[in-house]
């Protein structure tokens, strides 16, 4: 969330990521880079894509609202594409690959990059989880046709996403600019969340008293604003998504405030989160090793009977969430991980404005529902 730490120290990060790439197009979101890279591949009605099973439906949406077929692939252990799965598979017709980096733990993609161009696939490297980070010496998103990825996973931001490529111009690609009552909203609802959790030292009072009557202003006009649209949740369902910019306060947000801190301190809370998390009944954490060059976006937890904790975690009011809602149709494929890790992964948070005492009151919570 927005607050003054979010400004302190610099800038630089220590490792590579999506903004390496020399081309890049701001979006609204993560989800609206999908939908702009299948445009810029000239992907249209019944064309096919690859996409995993273990998936957001966010991540296919795109792909059905052109009427383009999702082909569903299985992942390994490791959350790779199964490429033996895909070496077999019949790839009539299909024009391009979805392969995703889970919980910001970057995955090897040369194998996958040589599949797609001995089949003339292209290869969309989603880094929404993986914003910062390496692999095999060179920066996530360097690897793929386009890379896409989404800034309020990172960043202090209301919205925003990045369509970024190593070798492709995106200059072509033509985004209507937010209209001012979004660019307001965006900006103000940034400010706020920063404010009702006091990270505006010095500033906190008055931010407050101002948002407070500002929430009265609202309660008492909701029913003449009833049925407007605009803001961030209408664009995250706008069926331009392939055509709107984002804010233009998300990108000043990403771009000024101190990228290192937020590497140091989502590595610092993972470890924290593992050492605390490494031994539990019915429990174990999916990599308990963050790899160097990796800057997390959740930690992974694997939990053996998931219906007995997960709705009692988030009651708690645990940063926790699951990809159980998966797209329809999603086929159950011998020795594929995505349906199981749907149901039984925990994405914890770990974000950089938890703090140590933060990951302890996490962790405890965490061990103590799932031991019961």
């Amino acid at each position: 969330m927005l607050g003054w730490s979010a400004f302190s120290g610099p800038r630089a990060t220590p490792s590579g990521g999506v903004l390496n790439n020399p081309f890049k197009r701001y979006t609204t979101s993560g989800r609206a880079a999908i939908a702009l890279a299948l445009r810029a591949l000239d992907i249209e009605r019944g064309d096919k894509v690859l996409v995993p099973t273990y998936h957001c439906p966010t991540m296919i949406a795109p792909v059905a609202r052109i009427g383009a077929q999702p082909v569903f692939y299985p992942i390994t252990a490791s959350g790779a594409a199964d490429q033996g799965w895909l070496e077999r598979a019949q790839l009539g017709g299909v024009r391009a690959l979805l392969a995703t980096h889970y919980f910001g733990i970057p995955r090897p993609m040369s194998r996958l990059r040589a599949f797609c161009d001995a089949h003339r696939i292209a290869l969309i490297e989603d880094c929404a989880h993986a914003f910062f980070g390496e692999y095999e010496g060179a920066p996530v998103g360097g690897s793929g046709n386009l890379a896409i990825a989404s800034l309020p996973k990172f960043f202090p931001t209301p919205e925003g996403g990045l369509l970024s490529s190593a070798t492709r111009p995106l200059d072509t690609l033509d985004l209507a600019p937010s209209g001012l009552r979004d660019e307001l909203k965006a900006a103000v609802d940034a400010v706020e969340l920063g404010a009702t959790h006091r990270r505006f030292a010095g500033m906190n009072a008055l931010l407050s008293g101002v948002f407070g009557l500002k929430r009265r202003l609202r309660r008492g006009s909701s029913t003449s604003s009833a049925g407007l649209g605009g803001g961030v949740a209408s664009s995250a369902a706008d069926p331009r998504l392939d055509s709107l910019g984002p804010a233009w306060v998300a990108r000043w947000i990403s771009g000024i405030v101190c990228r290192s801190r937020i590497v140091e301190r989502r590595r610092a809370n993972y470890a924290g989160l593992a050492a605390r998390l490494l031994r539990i009944d019915g429990a174990r954490a999916l990599f308990p090793e963050l790899p160097e060059g990796a800057t997390p976006y959740v930690f992974p937890l694997y939990v053996e009977k998931p219906e007995a904790s997960y709705q009692k975690l988030r009651s708690e009011g645990i940063p926790i969430f699951r990809w159980d809602e998966i797209w329809p149709g999603t086929p159950a494929i011998v020795g594929d991980h995505g349906l199981d890790w749907a149901n039984r992964v925990f994405q914890l948070g770990c974000h950089q404005d938890l703090s140590s005492s933060d990951i302890e009151a996490i962790a405890g919570t965490v061990r103590a529902c799932i031991r019961s």
